[in-house]
């Protein structure tokens, strides 16, 4: 769950900048990470809260200029997930039964993280899918770097692939050189697996660089065993000349002697 204390001790300082966000019957929607905070460290015996309506957001059309004011990057990851599950047990409703009234239905054909993308005030289902990334991988100081708009959620879910620490280290940068950074990682992504690159070699004929930086030959694991035996016997001739040539012997002994390994 990342610093608590150093998130207590900045509630405690600056107050609560952001409320928690719960359902209509109270399930936390987000905002753990400050709840833990406050009530197991600073013990405040209640902490703001605003109500997400899921049914809601789901009914009715929202300005998502608005939207994305009203709640940070990670949040409306949460409000995502939070209408994921709740059209999901629509989905899973009986047909015989009636819905309640204000239950809006989930239009045929319409992908569940199509749907809650939009919903949650997200472009497309690829933004949505790289921001839920970062709050599932990334460390609390790139989620609220995102958060803070100081890195873009393209860059922060790139970021939140490398290990914890480095994502510290690059969070801390300047953001010239976080970008810098960011675009490395991105090059290095864009870089096929291994199968991948043995797979194109086999189809080329080629080297092709993996995303570990070394460079893959389509051959077999049988032919690359023999290819490395005639290697092994090509550099044992080649050091065998290098020492011949280093050895002081008449020409007419040294002919004789090649002539009697022949």
């Amino acid at each position: 769950m990342g610093d608590l204390e150093g998130l207590a001790a900045s509630i405690a300082r600056e107050g609560l900048l952001q409320p928690i966000g719960i359902t209509e019957d109270f399930r936390l929607v987000f905002g753990h990470r400050r709840l833990l905070a406050v009530q197991g460290i600073l013990k405040w015996p209640t902490i703001p809260a605003r109500v997400v309506r899921v049914t809601s957001l789901l009914a009715a059309e929202h300005d998502e200029n608005e939207f994305t004011k009203s709640f940070t990057t990670s949040e409306r990851v949460a409000i995502g997930k939070a209408l994921e599950a709740e059209i999901g047990n629509r989905q899973g409703q009986r047909i015989d039964l009636e819905l309640p009234e204000d239950f809006p239905e989930v239009q045929p054909g319409t992908e569940t993280r199509e749907l809650a993308a939009e919903k949650a005030g997200f472009g497309n289902t690829r933004t949505y899918q790289q921001a839920k990334k970062v709050t599932e991988d990334g460390t609390p100081e790139l989620v609220a770097a995102m958060d803070a708009g100081e890195v873009s959620i393209d860059a922060a879910a790139i970021i939140a692939q490398e290990p914890p620490e480095a994502q510290r280290e690059i969070v801390q940068m300047p953001a010239a050189v976080r970008r810098q950074i960011v675009r490395q990682l991105r090059e290095a992504t864009e870089l096929p697996s291994t199968a991948e690159a043995r797979r194109i070699a086999r189809e080329t004929g080629m080297l092709v660089a993996d995303r570990t930086g070394r460079y893959r030959s389509g051959l077999s694991d049988e032919e690359r065993k023999a290819l490395k035996q005639d290697l092994d016997s090509i550099w044992a001739v080649t050091r065998a000349v290098l020492a011949l040539a280093d050895t002081r012997l008449d020409p007419a002994e040294l002919a004789s002697r090649l002539e009697y390994w022949h």
